[in-house]
Parts: C-alpha cells; sequence; structure tokens
C-alpha cells in the first residue's frame, strides 16, 4: 500500500461503484462489490503504511464486498485483515461463522479464503492489513479466528479499538523513521496479544492444547529473554510444565528451548541494531541487554546466523537506510 486519499465525491455518479473497487482491490484486498440500496454512492479510502502495517479509515454507503475464488486466483495474498466499526454496522462472514459488528466491535477475515463482508447503512472502519506469516507460530488455529467479533471474549479488544481509531487519523503526519517503527512494533504486539487472548477463550482439542502449551512457552521466554540466568528449568518452573514435555513442544520446530533461547535473543538483538532509535547504544550494550555475557560467543554466535559480525550488521543496516 502506498499513502492515499481517494474519494468518489468528483467521480460521476454512474462511474462511483466502479472506481471504488478498482480502490479497494489496488490498496487492500481484491473484492467482489455488489451495491445494498438505491440510493447514491458514496465512498472515501484514507490509507497509510507504517513498516509493515497497512492502516486504513474507509467510509462508504450500503455495500458488500466478497473475497471469491475468482479474486483469490486473480489476486493472491497471505494478509489477515481486521476490520473495526467505527460507526453504522458490519456483517463478516467467513468459514461457516458470522459475526454482527456494532460500534467498537471488530472482526478478522483470512485473505487466503473465501470471505463476506456486508453493511445495510451507511458505516465507517478502521483497517488493518497484516502480512499472515508474522502470525504464524505465534497464534496457533487461526482458521477458528475468522469472523468471530473480538469484543466478546477479553479485555485486549477495547484497547485496540481505541488505540486503532486514533492511529488511523494520526498515522499520516508520523515523518519520523524511529517513531513509525516502534509504533508499528507495540501495535502489531497488541494485536497479537488480542488473538492470543480470543484464542485462549475458545474450546480446544488436545493438539490444540499443546499448541497453546507452545504459545506460553514462547510467550514466557519474550518476558525472560533479556535475563542472562534464563534456563530450562526456570521457564518449567514457571509454567509447571516439564522440561521433557517443553522440549517436546519444541521438537517439533526442529529445535529446543535452550536453542530457541538463544535464537530470540540474535534476533531482537538484530532489531535493535538496526534501529535508527538506538544507534547512540552500544553493540555490547545491545548484547546485555538481551541476556548475552560473553560478547565473544554473541559476537560469533550472530555471525553464525546473520553472516556478519554485529558492528558490520549494524553498519550495513545504516548504509541501506
Amino acid at each position: 500500500m502506498q499513502p492515499c486519499f481517494v474519494s468518489t465525491a468528483d467521480v460521476p455518479a454512474r462511474e462511483r461503484f466502479d472506481y471504488w473497487h478498482e480502490v479497494v482491490c489496488r490498496n487492500l484486498v481484491d473484492l467482489d462489490f455488489r451495491l445494498v440500496g438505491e440510493g447514491q454512492f458514496d465512498a472515501a479510502f484514507h490509507g497509510t503504511p507504517i513498516n509493515g502495517l497497512d492502516l486504513c479509515r474507509i467510509k462508504a454507503s450500503p455495500h458488500s464486498a466478497q473475497r471469491s475464488a475468482e479474486g483469490i486466483s486473480r489476486a493472491d495474498s497471505s494478509a489477515l485483515v481486521f476490520n473495526f466499526v467505527l460507526s453504522g454496522s458490519l456483517i463478516a462472514e467467513q468459514d461457516g461463522r458470522l459475526a454482527h459488528l456494532k460500534i467498537g466491535d471488530g472482526a478478522l477475515c483470512d485473505a487466503t479464503r473465501p470471505y463476506k463482508l456486508q453493511s445495510n447503512e451507511a458505516f465507517e472502519l478502521a483497517c488493518v492489513r497484516l502480512p499472515r506469516e508474522q502470525c504464524l507460530g505465534r497464534i496457533p488455529h487461526l482458521h477458528r479466528l475468522s469472523a468471530c467479533n473480538l469484543s466478546e471474549r477479553g479485555e485486549l479488544a477495547p484497547m485496540v479499538f481505541g488505540y486503532l481509531s486514533h492511529l488511523v487519523d494520526r498515522a499520516p503526519n508520523l515523518t519520523s523513521p524511529a517513531a513509525g517503527l516502534k509504533i508499528s512494533q507495540n501495535f502489531k504486539d497488541l494485536l497479537l496479544a488480542m488473538l492470543a487472548e480470543f484464542a485462549e477463550a475458545l474450546p480446544h482439542s488436545l493438539t490444540e492444547y499443546r499448541s497453546l502449551a507452545l504459545m506460553r512457552v514462547k510467550e514466557a521466554v519474550e518476558r525472560n529473554v533479556h535475563d542472562p540466568d534464563l534456563t530450562t528449568a526456570a521457564i518449567s518452573a514457571e509454567l509447571k510444565l516439564s522440561p521433557r514435555y517443553i522440549n517436546q513442544l519444541l521438537e517439533a520446530e526442529g529445535t529446543s528451548l535452550s536453542r530457541y533461547i538463544w535464537s530470540r535473543r540474535l534476533d531482537r538483538s538484530a532489531e535493535q541494531l538496526k534501529d535508527p532509535a538506538l544507534r547512540a547504544r552500544s553493540v555490547s550494550q545491545i548484547a546485555m541487554d538481551n541476556g548475552f555475557n560473553d560478547l565473544s560467543h554473541f559476537s560469533k554466535a550472530f555471525r553464525s546466523k546473520f553472516g556478519l559480525a554485529p558492528r558490520d550488521y549494524r553498519s550495513d543496516q545504516t548504509i541501506y537506510s
């Protein structure tokens, strides 16, 4: 998505609906549209990308939008699309589920499969498009979360709605890359936490319990990864899961808990080394902040994973930023 503000106000009435179809397909997801009612069609789209998150505000007359098999074949997309209702109402349908959304409610739709959105009245939405792969491994059984009213379980959906309803208006004014990076990371984490909270509230099969246990292990690592004394025994004690069971969960991903901890420390260090806002922080400080207490081992492990020494990696990011 490129930053854009598009309105049908200056488009001839008979061409507005086709024009709107083109705007949404080009900037969000390829959808098929159908008018609802006989009134004049009006719509506006305001889109802003922020470091991998695509935010948009949509205001439109009643109509339906369908992600069909034909649309998927025309323009394949591995995106997740969150729609939160700012005014009016919306019906979201996917995978045999139907969610009736009012102001403050939101639902997730997965663009890899058909879905349908419809409003029978004028409406306004705050939307987020997120790459699907960023949720894989962190949110189990995503297919069970589509077309559910995310406000019906947990406390995080209202927080997401409040944050997003302001962010879609203020995002176009963000000019600092460092601020954009921080906001996108924090908001993505909040979105994923909301999905995780919703997923935990659903009834689960034995396989899903294993997936949730794995998610709890990964969340515990994220909370404690900065601690140089973090061990398998510490995670085991915190979660009341045996070390053997934890490693069995991670074995399916081709790793162990100790290797996973090291990998997350390296990934976080790499993220911070390329963060413009942290250029004044030394490489050694970043390493220690992420749980490394042996800088020689850190440097060797970093080079092994990323192909460059930490300082060279930072220099490369600076050159191409």
